[in-house]
């Protein structure tokens, strides 16, 4: 009796001051009987930075960046998972899914049904509290896939790993006009060495979206399709200096290639990804909107001369490693394809190097800061009315961090990133020093 007694004692105590980790360590706080396993976990993280720019401010301060509460039930070979975010002073829903394990022929078989991470990623789909570094490599914020609602089939054993799945678009279908879009997302792996003191991984990923969602311009679906990241850091997290906005997207194709390797006291991995956008537009309504108005043109194709579209691309990649000074070995997940994170007290140092480019950018445009538009030349003219050149920005970014866990549940991090960027729209912004620490507790 007294063990049914405890689950709601023991999930107030955990909503009223500690926070859910997603993945990391097998919660400390279990119920159960023969059948049925229930457990509470908690996770937090504070972060201070400060910022140094050389034009535009960019907010230094401290920030309550991750506060999570996060459950699981067990039952036989099904598992639920659900965690919920507080930070900031705002609800948000993380990951909820159910999932069923079938050990089989070669391996273990997992199915999958939920709201997590597309799978199309090494990097998103490390959690938060397993990662080295206080942020993700800005590559990956820009141009990964993060959480969406789906289903998946997961397979792996020691040497393969492959986990893809089907996806919404558009998670609430609460779009303003237009359908919910579909995505494909697939991660594949070959472990060629994969023992208790080495681990190499090499693999590719692939993901397919289709845009639908939009809201209604001139009588036809305007849809839009942004990526962005920050700076590397969460206490400021604005994304204004790296973004790039792509109206009438229809068609994304993403492509990555990953590799990993880790032994007891070392590891490094990296990714490079790559990035396709396609335009669909329904061009003879645009035209006849505008006939009779001071934006009416004579023709369809000088409608269309006067308004290209095209497709853009972009590509970025990050190499990351560690060396870890004292503790326990480092750790992989076979089920995940992932390296973990520090497990008891430990000490480690850490180096980044990332890249991304958001910049695709015809030859022989000028970009006219007034107007924020590209021009042929730089002349300011109304022919063409649009450009499509995309300025978003390329930035190359290198990280020094040093983390210390006192115990498997406490850790501090702290870290240098300097990022170098090459936007026309932040033409006096060039150089951008971080310095920044976090304090985290997760059980």
């Amino acid at each position: 009796m007294k063990k049914y007694i405890l689950v709601p004692v023991l999930a107030a105590l955990s909503f009223s001051g500690l926070v859910a980790q997603d993945f990391d360590t097998d919660p400390v706080v279990k119920i159960q009987n023969d059948d049925v396993k229930f457990t509470v976990g908690a996770r937090m993280m504070a972060d201070v930075a400060y910022y140094h720019s050389d034009f535009t401010p960019v907010k230094s301060g401290a920030a309550l960046t991750d506060a999570r509460i996060r459950t699981s039930m067990s039952y036989k070979d099904w598992y639920f998972y659900a965690d919920f975010d507080f930070s900031k002073g705002k609800f948000a829903q993380k990951n909820i899914f159910l999932q069923y394990a079938l050990e089989g022929l070669r391996g273990t078989h997992l199915f999958k049904a939920g709201y997590y991470n597309n799978p199309a990623s090494m990097a998103n789909n490390t959690s938060r509290g397993s990662l080295h570094f206080i942020s993700r490599a800005a590559p990956v914020n820009a141009m990964s896939p993060g959480r969406e609602l789906g289903f998946s089939y997961i397979f792996y054993n020691d040497h393969f790993f492959a986990n893809q799945g089907v996806f919404a678009e558009n998670m609430y279908n609460d779009q303003i006009a237009g359908f919910q879009g579909v995505t494909f997302g697939g991660r594949w792996l070959w472990r060629p060495v994969n023992n208790e003191n080495h681990t190499f991984h090499i693999g590719a990923n692939f993901r397919y979206a289709n845009i639908a969602t939009g809201e209604v311009y001139n009588n036809t679906l305007q849809t839009n399709y942004t990526i962005g990241t920050s700076l590397e850091t969460y206490v400021d997290p604005t994304k204004q200096f790296v973004t790039a906005t792509m109206p009438w997207a229809k068609n994304v194709f993403d492509v990555g290639a990953e590799l990993l390797y880790k032994n007891d006291n070392f590891f490094i991995r990296g990714e490079y990804m790559y990035k396709y956008v396609t335009k669909e537009r329904d061009d003879q309504t645009l035209f006849e909107a505008n006939l009779g108005s001071i934006d009416s043109w004579g023709s369809l194709e000088s409608w269309q001369k006067g308004n290209p579209l095209g497709s853009n691309q972009f590509h970025g990649g990050y190499v990351e490693a560690g060396y870890k000074i004292f503790g326990k070995a480092y750790g992989y997940s076979n089920s995940e394809g992932l390296l973990k994170g520090l497990d008891g007290q430990a000490l480690e140092i850490v180096a980044r190097y990332s890249y991304v480019g958001l910049n695709d950018i015809v030859d022989g445009e000028r970009y006219v800061l007034g107007r924020d538009q590209y021009y042929p030349d730089g002349v300011l003219a109304d022919y063409p009315a649009t450009s499509l050149s995309i300025g978003g920005g390329n930035m190359h970014s290198a990280t020094l961090g040093i983390n210390y866990a006192f115990n498997k549940f406490a850790q501090i991090m702290l870290s240098y990133t300097y990022n170098n960027l090459d936007r026309d729209k932040f033409a006096y912004d060039e150089n951008f020093h971080t310095v920044q620490a976090r304090l985290m507790f997760q059980f």
